[in-house]
């Protein structure tokens, strides 16, 4: 993880706060972090940690999905930083999910999304099925968040023939389940695999922090 000493709130560095992020016991900890982080998460995170994820998973996202118009759904979408991606890069039809109210409030700063949804992704989701063209999900498929059984869920609000981005963190690949259910769901017919590729999602990352995924719903 990339070295930075910048104090934020509480007097706790960027390094800090994602440690605490990393090591959430329970639905009401998390709450209570994205409540005190919400409003310095960008400082701490892009520019104390160099957080270049959001970025490179809406690029990516983009080179497969042309329709400007299409409807993405940023899933665990924080304080917007996908979303601004997103629309810098075309994209005008954007809906944002998060369990924090907080970090919502922060994301409808940027106006860049049509909805904001508060909604926990362990549960079913107040969302339509096939409703949009892609989801997109960064930095939620990590420790001590969302395991792979959230994605029953996000690939059905996604229409047949839509696409499912998502950074999944090297050490819950394995144990929280996404290396096998991606396999289950592509031998059931479920999904194609566009592209599996490790990267980092720092700018300073010596080494690849985890997998970027891209995904067809059949």
């Amino acid at each position: 993880m990339p070295e930075n000493k910048t104090p934020d709130i509480a007097g706790q560095t960027p390094e800090q706060l994602l440690a605490r992020a990393y090591h959430l016991k329970d639905l009401n900890e998390a709450l209570d972090l994205y409540r005190d982080w919400a409003g310095t998460y960008d400082e701490a995170m892009v520019d104390g940690l160099g957080f270049v994820a959001p970025r490179v998973m809406a690029s990516r996202l983009a080179r497969h999905l042309k329709n400007p118009d299409g409807a993405i759904l940023d899933i665990g979408c924080g304080t917007g930083l996908v979303g601004e991606a997103l629309s810098s890069l075309g994209f005008r039809v954007i809906d944002g999910l998060d369990i924090s109210t907080d970090m919502l409030e922060e994301a409808g700063k940027r106006g860049v999304y049509r909805n904001l949804l508060d909604a926990d992704l362990t549960g079913t989701l107040p969302l339509d099925t096939a409703a949009y063209d892609a989801g997109i999900c960064t930095g939620t498929f990590t420790h001590a968040h969302v395991g792979a059984e959230a994605l029953d869920e996000i690939l059905r609000a996604i229409r047949p023939g839509g696409l499912f981005a998502c950074t999944i963190h090297k050490d819950v690949w394995q144990p929280m389940g996404f290396a096998d259910k991606l396999e289950a769901l592509k031998a059931g017919g479920a999904i194609r695999e566009v592209e599996v590729q490790d990267g980092p999602y720092y700018k300073t990352s010596e080494q690849p922090d985890g997998k970027y995924v891209l995904i067809e719903r059949l």
